[in-house]
């Protein structure tokens, strides 16, 4: 499948989740935001427990939560520890990033985690929107076309049958 396939069948696949757009777009957008934190293991978690608290879908919270995979982690991590170092006034990263290693990053972890941390809320609380308010309308809109083509076609086989789908024709 290609990627614009396999995108195009999870949109319509959210849109049809039960809830609301606000309900349906909130989890979602709970999932992606938690996903901007280094707390690997924890996403689905803690997404779920964001959604919970905004009255969010628990499943689009989940789903959210794939915005974070092994192709946008090294990308997250890095724009969270740099913005969270940025606020904490850190001219110069206390991190190698030319030498990065495991061993590294295990015992100097409060000079990495902390900065991520950091940068990790609030680049949540920016992404929590910028997934939300698209997504809400874009489930509205989804469904209000969706709910229009079975009325024409409802109307289409009342005009064809003369009896409404379910009418006995006795």
């Amino acid at each position: 499948m290609s990627f614009r396939r396999v995108l195009g069948y999870y949109k319509s696949r959210m849109a049809r989740l039960p809830g609301t757009p606000h309900s349906i777009a909130a989890g979602f957008a709970a999932g992606a935001a938690v996903s901007f934190t280094p707390f690997m293991g924890f996403h689905f978690l803690l997404g779920a427990l964001v959604a919970w608290a905004l009255r969010g879908n628990l499943i689009a919270s989940a789903l959210g939560t794939l915005v974070g995979n092994p192709w946008t982690f090294p990308f997250i991590w890095l724009a969270i520890y740099k913005v969270g170092a940025a606020i904490m006034l850190d001219s110069e990263s206390r991190v190698p990033l030319d030498d990065l290693s495991l061993s590294y990053l295990w015992n100097h972890i409060e000079d990495v985690l902390v900065p991520m941390m950091l940068g990790g809320a609030v680049l949540s609380v920016i992404v929590w929107p910028l997934f939300y308010f698209p997504l809400a309308r874009g489930i509205e809109r989804f469904r209000k076309m969706r709910f229009e083509r079975r009325l024409r076609k409802r109307s289409t086989e009342v005009a064809v049958t003369g009896q409404a789908i379910g009418q006995d024709p006795a």
